[in-house]
């Protein structure tokens, strides 16, 4: 492998980590408008895109040589490029996993709230009814 080889899988990468960020982005809205089937169906290509950046990792190899001037510059800037955007999509991900951990507690807190009327039940004269009258099936 030639580092004009190494250079243009680096140059790979970064689109690859571009479109993950956009995908990223995008998941973003998805979660913010509760679009729960969209966000799944979105799955897997984001799966898609960061497998094929670590195919293209694990198939890189640097050469035995020094890289002439240019082309160590070139690869200095697209290693930066990248951990550029390797922040921001981590920053991305950090986002979206706390908007669908607050999510799943406001769920958490609506089924308890549900819950706890179900132990408080009444009866059709208005008083307390010694056992509840819902049952909720589970498919268990």
């Amino acid at each position: 492998m030639t580092y004009m080889d190494v250079i243009a899988r680096l140059e790979q990468e970064k689109e690859l980590v571009g479109r993950l960020n956009a995908h990223l982005q995008e998941e973003l809205d998805l979660i913010a408008s509760d679009d729960v089937l969209a966000l799944e169906e979105s799955m897997p290509a984001k799966q898609k895109i960061i497998r094929s950046i670590a195919d293209i990792r694990k198939e890189t190899r640097m050469p035995a040589s020094e890289p002439a001037p240019e082309d160590a510059l070139r690869m200095r800037s697209l290693q930066q490029d990248l951990v550029r955007l390797w922040k921001k999509a981590t920053g991305l991900n950090e986002i979206s996993k706390r908007m669908v951990t607050q999510r799943l507690t406001e769920i958490d807190d609506s089924v308890q709230t549900f819950f706890t009327g179900l132990k408080e039940s009444y009866t059709r004269d208005g008083r307390k009814a010694a056992i509840s009258l819902h049952t909720i099936k589970t498919g268990a």
